[in-house]
């Protein structure tokens, strides 16, 4: 992704639906800026408030996401910069093309020496919600879930596991058969994973269960506390994918 005055202009210029639809883990995307004007495009804000769906999320609705491959289903995408008329809505982008993307802006962060710097470069970036996509109330501004991709993202800091070697951890975790995904995170030194769960709906509980699993192998991992969460983007050409992944089905009530 490229900027310019601290606002995205970006498509996805390598994945049409066809060939989404046939990703792979050798395919890399690139993300660069639209040629369109900006009253053409959608400019959206951070998210603030989200809410429960008060009409709630069908199981016919979920089935339909289950049965798409992961790096295929839809993810809410938003810009840091609101515009007068904006749609809030975001972008809806397949999950996979963010995590393959090639984006010069994370590869500058990540080599980038001042901290304060690297945090305000940090906060230009895109945010996506790897957990749900989102449709927005437009009086109010608030957030709600229409769907769940039926994932659960998390991370794991080398300052909460300072005996553990990541750059030995990580292809460990990619052999596992419940992870989808597991890159750097946004600074390039911590480690990014996904894995799908069976019941989104209980999110938390699953949540719970795949920290007490970590903790009795010796790993600290975090994990969001709500299923409609933001992410900045963190995307790694060189992350592993598994689109064969099964679902994490334990909970911790």
């Amino acid at each position: 992704m490229t900027y310019n005055q601290h606002t995205f202009y970006y498509q996805i210029v390598s994945c049409t639906q066809n060939s989404c639809n046939n990703m792979n883990n050798n395919t890399v995307y690139h993300l660069q800026p639209t040629t369109l004007q900006p009253t053409q495009r959608k400019f959206y804000p951070v998210i603030g408030n989200t809410c429960s769906n008060p009409y709630g999320v069908a199981d016919e609705v979920i089935d339909l996401m289950k049965q798409k491959p992961i790096g295929i289903r839809p993810v809410s995408c938003f810009v840091r910069t609101p515009v007068d008329g904006a749609d809030y809505n975001g972008d809806y982008l397949p999950l996979g093309a963010l995590l393959n993307a090639d984006s010069p802006q994370v590869e500058a962060l990540r080599i980038e020496p001042n901290w304060i710097e690297k945090k305000r470069m940090e906060d230009e970036l895109p945010i996506f919600t790897p957990c749900c996509v989102l449709q927005c109330i437009p009086e109010t501004r608030t957030y709600y879930p229409i769907n769940y991709t039926c994932l659960l993202d998390f991370d794991i800091l080398q300052d909460d596991n300072p005996t553990i070697s990541l750059d030995e951890l990580e292809p460990e975790l990619a052999t596992l058969p419940q992870v989808y995904y597991c890159g750097r995170a946004t600074n390039g030194i911590d480690l990014y994973c996904i894995v799908p769960i069976s019941t989104p709906q209980r999110y938390a509980a699953h949540a719970r269960a795949l920290i007490h699993q970590f903790k009795r192998q010796g790993i600290i991992i975090r994990v969001a506390d709500y299923i409609t969460h933001t992410r900045t983007l963190s995307s790694d050409p060189s992350g592993h994918f598994n689109e064969n992944a099964v679902e994490f089905t334990k909970f911790w009530d």
